[in-house]
């Protein structure tokens, strides 16, 4: 009798395990896959007044290519920013996870308003400890722009934006490696677009005004707590999301849009930012 009482609880137990495991992996995929469509009003020392007010829609982190909600995530912030139509986009790696899916990348380009200018990240390389990383490797992103350690002037509003794209090799170990500081231009405003937040440690003061980042997925699967939470992809994490102002430079990193390793997300919901710039 006591044993049976027993067994019966364990069964019970296993039961409610695996009921409460099926109703967390769903909402992973659920979360995934449901955007946040977000205005951010974002002060920067050296914003000329004439670009007070610019908007810029940065997007990152599609992984396309592989099974995911991602991939609806990120039409979705396509779809979002056209009816937007920024003054720019600004598009910060991890374009691809597998070149199977280069057409949709490709599709989803056209929709997107111009100027539109975009980095690779590691996974385009696959550069990425990711079993389902081949690499890619674009030469060209037309009709945007795909910069690799070079750059662009713009005119906006009737000022000189210089916009510069870090090659991914730049920051991983054992690859030839640019110096982001040389990337700089004489200019009304710089800005910097690059895959790793951790380029913003490189930079000196007067190079650029602004950063561009994404890569840290906000953690993907995270924990919350009271007054914070733990992002168990990047435990240690110095940028993990959201704006971090250092003397260089004010950088804005992006909670991407993809998935990687797993399709799920949890307490780190995909992210498309429109950023309107404020002069300090």
């Amino acid at each position: 009798m006591h044993i049976g009482g027993a067994e019966s609880g364990a069964s019970g137990f296993g039961r409610r395990a695996g009921a409460l495991l099926g109703a967390a992996l769903g909402w992973g995929l659920v979360e995934a896959g449901w955007p946040r469509l977000r205005e951010l009003e974002l002060e920067v020392p050296g914003l000329p007044p004439e670009l007070d007010g610019l908007r810029i829609a940065h997007l990152s982190d599609f992984h396309l290519g592989v099974a995911s909600p991602g991939t609806g995530a990120v039409a979705k912030a396509i779809a979002w920013t056209a009816r937007r139509k920024p003054d720019l986009v600004a598009i910060t790696g991890d374009l691809l996870t597998h070149p199977r899916g280069e057409p949709i990348l490709r599709g989803l380009v056209t929709w997107m308003p111009k100027p539109a200018i975009a980095v690779l990240g590691n996974h385009d390389l696959a550069i990425s400890r990711d079993p389902q990383a081949v690499r890619s490797d674009l030469q060209d992103l037309a009709p945007a722009t795909l910069l690799r350690d070079e750059g662009t002037m713009l005119e906006l509003r009737g000022r000189r934006v210089w916009i510069a794209g870090v090659d991914p090799r730049l920051i991983v170990r054992g690859r030839p490696k640019v110096d982001p500081n040389s990337l700089s231009r004489e200019a009304d405003f710089r800005i910097l677009l690059c895959h790793y937040p951790r380029v913003l440690d490189a930079l000196e003061p007067g190079r650029f005004e602004l950063v561009l980042a994404g890569h840290m997925h906000d953690g993907q699967i995270a924990l919350p707590y009271p007054g914070g939470k733990i992002r168990f992809a990047h435990l240690s994490a110095r940028y993990p999301r959201g704006v971090f102002r250092e003397p260089a430079a004010v950088m804005h990193v992006s909670p991407g849009l993809g998935t990687t390793f797993v399709p799920f997300r949890f307490a780190a919901r995909p992210e498309a930012t429109e950023l309107h710039l404020r002069c300090a």
